[in-house]
């Protein structure tokens, strides 16, 4: 049983680093291009993105389940960087319905910043997003927390404070999501849904301020996030003397990566040195995309075009991305279609050697 929950929570802990290397790169790209301004953008965006969260978790079956209270809150929190950042991955909630103390081993994020310059991007996300989540779950809640600064991994107190009629509970048994495998699962698609509207937020609010130069820092920073994960990747195969194609991309982005986790593939799979086509069924960061409508879509469809390049291009700088169907375009599924042409050969889809659709 243990076994298996540490594999649960391994499966999703790479989804939560994906903030952080996202809010890295967001941060370089935005204040060497924009400066100041650029980060105020991505300040507005952080805390719409946590007003969503607010409101996300109120409306959740969980949080229509009890009256709203600081504990209440926590029981139907939707991601697991807190659980992550907590002592044995569970969390520490202390006081009553009124006001709770949730007792963290580190600030969520701390470590994957520890040897990087851009560490105030770490303050400024907790700050923004902890401001927006509080009146976005009830306007009779509050948040404060102690200093991040020059903290490190040192531990980290969030006061949680409800003014209102809630139920004001005592009890203070959480769950263990890590030990049931379907609440397991559903966290770790809540967290890759979550992130992909920081995605989302963010470039939504570069883009209402400077235009078409906010959305070229927007892909900027998806593609250097790709591109960070393909980089580890490409650096791995390199180590264990495996050629830069896409049986090895495979091999390692599904170790890597909790795809069995997050998200569903079908249907018509071909992987061989030079292509890699797959068919996603089902995708919690389109779902998130498409709450927002058409608007959503098309922000979700630059994460899809930058990232997606990022992480082959980095790899292999021969690669190319492409696909038949996209859900951030509309569609039903996504139909990836990647190839590194100087790999393709005659047992490979007739698409991958131009001859048109398989």
């Amino acid at each position: 049983m243990e076994q298996q929950r540490q594999d649960r929570i391994e499966s999703v802990r790479i989804m939560v680093e994906y903030n952080w290397m996202y809010l890295h790169h967001l941060y370089q790209a935005a204040s060497t291009r924009l400066g100041e301004a650029g980060l105020k953008a991505v300040a507005a965006g952080i805390r719409r993105h946590g007003h969503y969260r607010g409101e996300s978790i109120r409306s959740s079956a969980q949080g229509c389940s009890q009256p709203r209270d600081a504990f209440a809150l926590m029981r139907a929190w939707d991601t697991a960087e807190l659980g992550l950042a907590s002592q044995d991955e569970r969390l520490d909630l202390r006081g009553n319905g009124a006001e709770a103390t949730l007792h963290l081993a580190h600030v969520p994020g701390s470590d994957y910043f520890l040897d990087k310059d851009t560490e105030p991007v770490l303050e400024l996300y907790w700050r923004e997003m902890l401001a927006g989540l509080a009146p976005g779950y009830d306007e009779n809640f509050s948040i404060t927390y102690e200093p991040l600064a020059g903290r490190g991994t040192a531990p980290w107190v969030i006061t949680l404070s409800f003014s209102g009629n809630g139920g004001q509970v005592s009890d203070i048994e959480l769950e263990d999501t890590f030990l049931h495998p379907v609440a397991s699962v559903l966290m770790s698609r809540r967290t890759a849904g979550v992130f992909s509207g920081l995605c989302m937020h963010t470039t939504k609010a570069l883009i209402e301020r400077f235009g078409g130069t906010g959305e070229a820092v927007a892909r900027r920073a998806l593609y250097q996030f790709g591109a960070e994960r393909a980089t580890g990747m490409r650096e791995q195969a390199k180590r264990e003397g495996k050629a830069l194609d896409f049986n090895s991309w495979f091999d390692i982005i599904s170790k890597r990566d909790p795809n069995s986790a997050a998200w569903v593939f079908r249907g018509d799979t071909h992987i061989s040195a030079g292509v890699f086509q797959v068919t996603c069924t089902y995708c919690p960061m389109a779902d998130m995309w498409a709450e927002e409508g058409s608007e959503g879509l098309a922000l979700g469809y630059i994460y899809d075009m930058e990232v997606h390049r990022g992480l082959v291009e980095a790899f292999n700088p021969n690669g190319v991305v492409a696909w038949d169907k996209v859900k951030t375009r509309g569609d039903r599924v996504c139909n990836f279609r990647f190839s590194i042409p100087d790999l393709v050969t005659d047992e490979d889809p007739p698409w991958a050697r131009g001859l048109g659709n398989n």
